[in-house]
């Protein structure tokens, strides 16, 4: 008998469904074996190697794994497996968990890797005609990946715990980087005033031009870009506005008219993928992935993470059957199949396509589920079809009594084309010219609406900070991060807090800004002109890693040069940091500084500035310092004022009610320490926060509506498992009942 490996639940009962009871199928549950976190390993950073062998470290089992594993050893057995499939995602990360459990399930003799691009039934029996062995060098690749993000993890975030921050990261830190300067763009911006004056002509917006690209006087934004519709003379935009308004119509001077074609984008990639769904529905990258993954397990769409634009001939053949059959052969096109693969793309497999392009819409999806579908279908079908046709209309008009021209434009749609794909989820454009028509010689008057015309006083805004989507596309462009880590490393900011999520802009946090402005530096070498954190040096490191995968490079001497250059980089940080105090080093100054005398203070800093000396000096000052004031309590840091403000703003509460709670007037008198008075009064706001019933969160609403649905109730019957009638009446939490709800229908899920 066959066992088939899948890593979730969901996959493996669609291939199940395909493969018959003949054939054994079961799910890992995701990654069974990885580096070790706990024991004398758990700590550890490095490991011997050689440059021509890389580490081998002790793997150990992740959560709940070795259960997992044993259970289907245990399957197997009684089944009597005499050949095992493992059909792990067709990736570096899958190719790692096919690997160990090759070695784990090593005891049934024959060990074959499958992979497929998309759950069918044909995929999955071509699959299995086609099994192999393990690829040692996605293998390779996975590993030094894992040593990679091991060594520079553990050593610099031990770095950067002197200045009180939680973690570094190989791709993070510099991902952050990107918030972080986008930040000091904003604050440095000194916006530009100007004058504008608009007016709507059969719906088309005119603007006075005021100067020539020529003229001396032409309006400049801080940059130098020019703007010829914009001017700083205001008592011109006063006069532009003034004659507008008297004369009420426009005497139309000139017209173009040009002709033009849109051409259909190629298939979705995953980075391309997140960008759209995050402008079309402001879906975060973290939910579009969950989402897709959905799909694709139930074998709806190809593979989700994935850098290639290229298709099988047979998806495009059945595209333009599609297509064909709706539209007509007319709207066949040549096909947008997308460039030549860049260096340091992942073209293993498909783009993002339906597996079934003749299904506009499969049955038994969620509304999500509907949309995200609706996406991807129309983008692959739209890549199979003809160019859509628009005319263009660009116009010159003036007034009689103002010599300044007015420039206006629009366009229709004449021809859909590719467009047509999309017309079940995009709005339908202009198919017309405007009315009345617009032509050479003709006054037509302005159109009867509120503030028309208007003028416009404003000044040039700074530039937006960055959606997540946009932060997904910063990121590929720079060649940072690969498909399978831009939904999480942009999360694992944002749980750090080292940026918020700012109505759906990512602000970087003060202690955002503390890593990269104050910590990463340490990590620039001019010698060697090596940035560790830098996003050209972090993307050198990816191409290493796909080439390890490609075989033109050895893992074992790829993985010995960075070492090489980490630990000179390193030693290098350690050595200037003992030059100059850290911020945590000279705020834990100022704190034991306050506790005593001027005179005292002078005679153990010999009356030097704490600003001035080296870490390794500060370091014996605080030391004397401490001596010093043992018996006195030390005040209470300003994160922890922070914190307790903040705890105590959420439940309503005055700063003298809250500091009542451990009996001192105000917060400036709280004592720091672990068993100081802040330490105290935080805790017992956080024991009332969390006994104030609040809504549950949308991911909580949302997890909870899925569970439901697995364990096929209603939601009267679900909401009776917590003695409440609708989801309306759930409250928030760790002891809310929407945590109590979500273990009871988990316990209800898992029995089924």
């Amino acid at each position: 008998m066959d066992l088939v490996v899948v890593e979730s639940g969901a996959k493996a009962k669609t291939i199940q469904k395909y493969l018959g009871k003949n054939i054994l199928v079961r799910a890992s549950v995701g990654h069974v074996q990885d580096l070790p976190t706990k024991g004398k390993d758990g700590s550890k950073a490095l490991w011997s190697h050689t440059d021509n062998s890389l580490p081998n470290p002790p793997w150990d089992w992740t959560q709940r794994a070795e259960k997992t594993v044993n259970r289907i050893i245990s399957d197997s057995r009684r089944k009597k497996v005499d050949r095992v499939l493992i059909a792990t995602d067709p990736d570096r990360e899958g190719e790692f968990i096919a690997w160990r459990l090759s070695e784990l399930l090593s005891e049934f003799g024959d060990i074959q890797r499958i992979t497929f691009n998309e759950i069918t039934e044909t995929a999955i029996k071509e699959a299995l005609e086609a099994a192999g062995e393990v690829d040692m060098n996605l293998v390779d690749a996975a590993k030094v990946r894992r040593f990679m993000d091991r060594l520079i993890g553990y050593r610099t975030s031990r770095f950067a715990r002197s200045w009180s921050l939680t973690s570094m990261g190989r791709v993070q830190t510099p991902t952050l980087g990107f918030v972080v300067n986008r930040e000091k763009e904003i604050q440095k911006f000194i916006s530009t005033p100007y004058w504008a004056v608009q007016a709507f002509v059969s719906g088309i917006d005119f603007r006075v031009r005021f100067h020539d690209k020529d003229d001396p006087l032409v309006w400049k934004d801080e940059k130098g870009k020019l703007d010829i519709h914009r001017t700083n003379d205001s008592n011109l935009a006063n006069k532009a506005y003034e004659y507008l308004n008297l004369e009420s119509q426009l005497n139309i001077e000139n017209v173009s008219l040009n002709e033009y074609k849109r051409r259909p984008k190629p298939p979705f990639t995953t980075d391309t993928l997140l960008q759209a769904s995050g402008s079309k529905y402001s879906w975060r990258p973290s939910n579009t992935m969950r989402i897709a993954q959905g799909l694709y397990e139930a074998g709806h769409i190809t593979y989700m993470r994935t850098d290639s634009t290229r298709t099988s001939a047979s998806s495009r053949n059945k595209a333009k059957e599609f297509i064909t059959s709706k539209w007509g052969s007319d709207f066949v096109g040549k096909g947008s199949l997308g460039g030549k693969p860049k260096s340091g793309v992942q073209d293993a497999h498909e783009a993002i396509r339906p597996t079934n392009p003749l299904s506009e819409l499969p049955n038994g999806l969620d509304e999500s589920q509907v949309r995200l579908y609706r996406l991807i279908w129309s983008r692959f079908i739209a890549s199979q079809m003809c160019d859509s046709k628009w005319n263009s209309m660009k116009i010159q008009a003036k007034l009689e009594t103002f010599d300044k021209f007015l420039d206006g434009d629009t366009k229709w749609r004449v021809s859909p084309g590719w467009e047509s794909a999309f017309e079940a989820i995009d709005k339908t454009p202009a198919t017309s010219p405007p009315k009345p028509e617009i032509s050479e010689g003709k006054k037509i008057p302005l159109d009867n609406k509120e503030a028309n015309p208007k003028l416009i006083e404003d000044k040039t805004k700074p530039p937006a900070r960055y959606t997540q989507h946009g932060l997904v596309a910063l990121m590929k462009s720079e060649g940072i991060g690969r498909p399978s880590t831009y939904a999480a490393t942009i999360k694992k900011l944002l749980d750090r807090k080292y940026c918020s999520d700012n109505k759906g802009r990512l602000k970087p946090t003060d202690q955002g800004i503390l890593l990269c402005n104050d910590v990463v530096p340490f990590y620039n070498s001019a010698e060697n002109n090596i940035n560790l954190f830098s996003s050209s040096f972090t993307a050198d490191m990816e191409l290493d890693l796909d080439q390890i995968e490609t075989g033109q490079q050895k893992g074992a001497k790829v993985w010995d040069s960075f070492v090489n250059s980490f630990r000179q980089l390193h030693e290098t940080a350690i050595s200037k940091k003992k030059e100059t105090p850290t911020k945590r080093q000279l705020d834990y100054y100022e704190r034991l500084a306050s506790l005593v005398s001027d005179s005292e203070l002078e005679e153990i800093t010999g009356g030097e500035d704490p600003q001035k000396m080296s870490g390794e000096r500060i370091g014996e000052v605080i030391d004397k310092l401490r001596k010093a004031t043992e018996d006195i309590a030390l005040p209470a840091s300003e994160k922890q004022i922070s914190y307790a403000k903040s705890l105590a703003e959420s439940l309503e509460m005055d700063e003298s009610s809250a500091c009542e709670l451990v009996g001192v007037s105000n917060f400036s008198e709280l004592t720091g320490g672990k068993s100081g008075t802040a330490s105290n009064l935080i805790s017992l706001l956080k024991n009332k926060t969390d006994s104030v019933p609040r809504p549950p969160s949308p991911k909580q609403l949302n997890f909870i509506k899925n569970l439901v649905k697995k364990a096929e109730l209603e939601e009267e019957d679900a909401c009776k498992l917590v003695g409440i009638k609708s989801y309306s009446e759930l409250t928030g939490g760790r002891q809310g009942t929407a945590s109590k709800l979500i273990e009871s229908l988990r316990k209800k899920s898992s029995k089924k």
